[in-house]
């Protein structure tokens, strides 16, 4: 099989492209699948940077984001057949600890995700148990490969923990990159008002081009001075941040008494100083995030496939190129998803 592995810790050039990957044995239960799109995340590069604390194995290949064809199905598989086009949940837990029986597969302490702890879709092929490859329209696959971190870690956050409802009114930081923008989707799909945060003028531009209709701040404004003007002084009901250090302490300055603090990404750092009388004094919520349930994501095909509401593709690699691409993602300069192309479709492995 070919494909990219990272084999140590390292820069973007630590990507390597082999030809003689090995291929897991399919097990009864599982089906492997031939990758056609793979979207980056940026636990791609903390995968291949290290030092975050997790437990991570090399060599892995990468991608936790994959759509694709069955290939092959195991002997115990009898929902899937060969040439069905799927979209795969990146997470799985032991199966049968209490956490993973009540469908909260992330709390599982043995929980994974692909392309991570296990090997991912930088690859022509990847296998994964059956239940995690849900079948999808083959029309679009490019888009499709684009949702799994991104949309299943928003409607987490902001549905299954949060609440939202179409009497809110929520804030979103970074709402032009992958995780934002989903999670902007899934707010006007619920009927919520969305107030957007961007970082630059060319970003609130992107979402004026995309449709979007509500108000656009940049944080170049004092952005809670701002929320506090359009809510009337009272702030906003839902907060989804992603960024973390940066927007800590104005996340929770800009809920409103009783507010939701949906928090799931650590992008500009993990610690901060902060005043806590903000959390006792509001009586604030803080819900935390990491990914989402197969439940979550069986909620977010259902709900894409009826409100059509999928991930902007910024730009489209080779799985080649899988080095630049990650370049691409590290400089922050893209809106939307970046996805590597397999221009391997259909050939031995």
């Amino acid at each position: 099989m070919k494909g990219i592995i990272l084999e140590e810790h390292g820069p973007a050039e630590s990507l390597q492209w082999k030809t003689n990957l090995p291929s897991k044995a399919l097990s009864p239960d599982e089906v492997r699948v031939e990758v056609h799109y793979c979207a980056l995340n940026h636990l791609d590069l903390w995968l291949r940077k290290g030092g975050t604390g997790d437990k991570l194995t090399l060599p892995r290949i990468p991608g936790s984001d994959v759509a694709g064809k069955v290939v092959e199905v195991g002997e115990a598989v009898a929902h899937l057949s060969v040439g069905a086009s799927v979209v795969l949940y990146p997470g799985q837990g032991c199966g049968h600890c209490s956490s993973c029986s009540e469908g909260r597969d992330t709390l599982c302490s043995q929980f994974q995700i692909m392309g991570y702890h296990t090997d991912g879709g930088y690859a022509q092929h990847v296998t994964v148990k059956a239940e995690n490859a849900i079948p999808i329209s083959v029309e679009s696959l490019r888009e499709w490969s684009a949702v799994p971190v991104s949309y299943v870690t928003a409607w987490n956050a902001l549905v299954t923990k949060a609440k939202l409802s179409v009497n809110d009114t929520v804030a979103i930081w970074g709402a032009a990159g992958g995780l934002g923008y989903a999670a902007l989707s899934i707010a006007e799909g619920i009927g919520a008002k969305v107030i957007a945060i961007v970082g630059t003028d060319d970003k609130e531009e992107f979402l004026r081009k995309q449709g979007f209709t509500g108000d656009v701040l940049t944080r170049s404004d004092n952005v809670e001075q701002e929320i506090k003007k359009l809510t009337d002084r009272r702030g906003v009901d839902v907060v989804l941040d992603h960024v973390g250090k940066s927007t800590w302490n104005s996340s929770l300055r800009m809920l409103k008494k009783g507010g939701r603090l949906a928090f799931c990404g650590i992008t500009t750092g993990a610690v901060v100083e902060m005043d806590l009388r903000y959390i006792f004094g509001k009586q604030l919520e803080i819900y935390g995030s990491w990914m989402g349930d197969r439940r979550d994501f069986y909620q977010v095909v259902n709900f894409l496939s009826k409100k059509e509401r999928y991930p902007y593709i910024y730009r489209e690699f080779p799985l080649e190129a899988a080095a630049e691409a990650q370049e691409v993602l590290e400089s922050g300069q893209h809106v939307g998803k970046l996805i590597l192309k397999n221009s391997l479709i259909g050939g031995e492995f």
